[in-house]
């Protein structure tokens, strides 16, 4: 008999300690007391507080993300054979249209040539053909024949001028070199769609962040970004602006692209590739009452504050908002002016005679 009364409280402790335990783990920004509606106590509690006051709770958007040019391109050979000469090395600086690499043209020269005599026929052959066409001597159909003799001609002209062209790789853009792939070197043969190097324009750079679906509506394009490069420029601010908003989430991950601008005025300390943190201004926002949110209560789905009124504690239902940080929005329960008990929660019971010391306004920013 007492080794079965043994096992029963020794089961209904470990309940006891298993149902503490979810309580106080359970993930929720919140406080876990919830013994506001318990017989008031008879001894006064001295307590902190906290004059209720309206703020915006949040006004700015933090994020990271990674510096990249204002611009960027990677360098792609057109053609296929072997390099003669090699114009560029990693680091320079280049502008666009400027000759980078040079590979062997000459079958390339020879198909041009040939095609170029080819259409120079097709177009003497088609103006006489016009004549005589003009009194008679040559018939629509013959018109007709020339007249594509010659559309066939220039079409192979043209794809034989792209071909050598294609021969000599240009700068898409203006920049920096950033990259040279090891097989970009004299006498070696290069393919077609070959990735030669990666040019980034760094005359501005660009940032882009991920944000939350509660975070995409507080910015707008234009709006004022400070960034931060930490390991080019260690704790010193750069002025940026918002360029673009994303309209849609990335199904992958279910946030939204925001992009930050900035110009470069560092020179090339500021490289493409490096960690940036974010900060985003957001709209003007709605002033609530904000609270600590260490000073909720929780039951359930309900939450409530203890106020001092004239020296005794009593419980608010209060309905929360947004979340951030240590703070909260009330949004009904709790209006500006009242005193917001902040210490002492699990000794509190509605009608608990306390004394209370002002701590300041809620709506500080710790």
């Amino acid at each position: 008999m007492k080794k079965t009364t043994l096992y029963a409280i020794g089961a209904g402790a470990i309940l006891l300690a298993a149902v503490v335990y979810f309580v106080i783990s359970k993930p929720d920004a919140v406080s876990g007391a919830t013994a506001w509606a318990a017989p008031p106590a008879s001894e006064t509690v001295s307590v902190e507080a906290l004059t209720a006051t309206e703020d915006v709770l949040v006004d700015s958007v933090s994020a990271s993300g990674v510096v990249s040019g204002i611009n960027e391109a990677v360098v792609v050979s057109e053609t296929q054979g072997i390099i003669r000469s090699l114009d560029f090395t990693l680091g320079d600086s280049v502008q666009k249209g400027q000759a980078l690499l040079k590979v062997d043209d000459s079958i390339a020269s020879l198909n041009l040539q040939r095609a170029k005599d080819q259409l120079e026929t097709a177009e003497i052959e088609l103006r006489g053909t016009e004549r005589l066409a003009e009194s008679g001597g040559a018939s629509t159909a013959q018109l007709t024949r020339a007249r594509s003799s010659m559309s066939a001609a220039r079409a192979q002209y043209e794809t034989a001028l792209k071909a050598w062209n294609d021969t000599t790789l240009r700068a898409p853009i203006s920049g920096v070199v950033s990259s040279r792939e090891d097989a970009a070197t004299v006498g070696n043969i290069i393919s077609a769609f070959a990735r030669v190097a990666r040019i980034v324009d760094n005359s501005a750079f660009r940032v882009q962040v991920s944000l939350g679906e509660r975070e995409i509506g507080l910015v707008q394009v234009g709006a004022e970004a400070a960034v931060y490069v930490p390991s080019a420029l260690g704790e010193e601010e750069i002025s940026a602006r918002v360029t673009a908003v994303g309209e849609g989430a990335d199904p992958s991950t279910g946030s939204f692209p925001v992009v930050v601008s900035f110009d470069n005025k560092w020179g090339s300390r500021v490289k493409s590739g490096m960690s940036a943190a974010v900060e985003i201004a957001i709209a003007e926002g709605k002033q609530t009452v904000v609270v600590p949110l260490s000073s909720v209560l929780r039951r359930n789905d309900r939450h409530a504050v203890f106020v001092d009124e004239g020296g005794k504690a009593r419980v608010r239902e209060v309905v929360l908002g947004r979340t951030s940080g240590v703070r909260a929005e009330v949004l009904s329960g709790l209006e500006p002016g009242e005193t917001l008990i902040i210490s002492a929660l699990t000794r509190l019971r509605d009608g608990v005679s306390v004394s209370s010391t002002n701590r300041g306004d809620s709506g500080t920013r710790e």
